[in-house]
């Protein structure tokens, strides 16, 4: 099974999130997800949001909507190469970069789990600088992942969304007997 070196920027439509303006009020408290990297990002899926938004601040960010399957990476700071998967249509803020994956070339699961290791590459590396880290929509497109075939990529995707989904049900269930 061969696999290629394939740049982040070619796995799909790249988005930088961007934030309604905060002085306009309209624009928030609606049923829009509004995704920063202060929200949970630590299960695969992101399915609330500490901020809302109306569809009025969504359309004054019409161009960074980012649709439901939609891999979201936080590029800055200590929450550098944290990655989600979007449930819902919504938005970002300008500190996620989000991968609308090329679905006839890519597995969106698969390219979660790889964004994954990036991310905890891109995490390691922040640590050496004394500055904030941030990587921008032109880094962030230029780096490289390895890619098997998409059939081999369903197949790898698959085992591992099963051992995430039993991690997820054990927690669950934990939560419900702590309750």
């Amino acid at each position: 099974m061969a696999w290629n070196k394939v740049k982040v920027g070619d796995l799909g439509r790249i988005v930088t999130g961007k934030t309604p303006k905060t002085i306009d009020r309209d624009n928030y408290n609606g049923p829009i997800m509004f995704v920063t990297p202060s929200d949970n990002m630590e299960s695969k899926y992101i399915y609330s949001t500490g901020k809302t938004i109306t569809e009025k601040g969504k359309l004054s960010v019409k161009g960074a909507i980012v649709p439901a399957g939609a891999v979201c990476v936080s590029c800055i700071g200590s929450d550098l190469g944290k990655v989600v998967i979007t449930t819902e249509e919504c938005v970002t803020n300008q500190q996620i970069n989000s991968i609308i994956v090329d679905v006839d070339k890519y597995d969106i699961d698969f390219i979660y789990y790889a964004m994954m290791i990036l991310g905890k590459e891109l995490n390691f590396h922040s640590k050496t600088s004394t500055a904030v880290p941030i990587v921008n929509k032109s880094s962030f497109s230029s780096y490289e992942i390895s890619c098997p075939t998409i059939g081999e990529q369903r197949k790898i995707a698959s085992v591992l969304s099963a051992l995430d989904d039993k991690i997820d049900n054990n927690a669950q269930i934990n939560e419900n007997l702590a309750a």
